[in-house]
């Protein structure tokens, strides 16, 4: 499976759901009368970034993937103050997946990659080990804490939330 594969169509997929996840968490809120606005500051534990962060995360995971691998210089994004933000951010990403060179992507697999963190922690890999290994584990974590949240404010999500792509494969019962 190539880097490209691996990466921009999956993180396409997920961040689609993860903007269900949003309109859902917004439905809700309403629902019982309060602002979605407050989802973004609720988190699991109290040591734990918040679903804004969490958004935050999943989508500079994706844009860091594919500028790093494509040798193109990291961008800032702002964490979303609203929810209206965070599906800026969002489809920002979703731009940037949709307008990745494939072929620079395919290229940076044996290539040296460096990870530098603001703490000092640096991390020397090659594009595909930085893929495996860094990119894909920590888009999905994040992710995944953004549904666990949601689902912890009395979000009515399911696995047919997470997966929503699926939906596609679903075969017909005969006739």
């Amino acid at each position: 499976m190539s880097l490209y594969e691996m990466t921009v169509p999956c993180f396409t997929q997920m961040l689609r759901s993860l903007q269900g996840f949003l309109k859902k968490g917004e439905a809700r809120a309403q629902e019982v009368g309060f602002d979605p606005k407050n989802l973004l500051q609720s988190r699991l534990a109290p040591d734990m970034h918040n679903l804004a962060s969490q958004v935050y995360f999943t989508c500079t995971q994706a844009q860091e993937a594919v500028l790093r691998l494509g040798r193109q210089p990291l961008s800032k994004a702002d964490t979303p103050t609203d929810m209206e933000q965070a599906h800026a951010l969002i489809e920002q990403t979703l731009h940037l997946l949709a307008s990745t060179d494939r072929a620079q992507m395919e290229e940076a697999a044996q290539r040296p990659l460096a990870i530098e963190l603001a703490n000092g922690m640096a991390f020397d890999m090659t594009g595909s080990e930085y893929a495996l290994n860094w990119v894909i584990p920590q888009f999905y974590f994040h992710l995944t804490t953004a549904y666990s949240i949601l689902r912890h404010n009395g979000v009515p999500l399911g696995k047919a939330d997470y997966v929503a792509h699926m939906l596609a494969y679903l075969r017909k019962p005969a006739a």
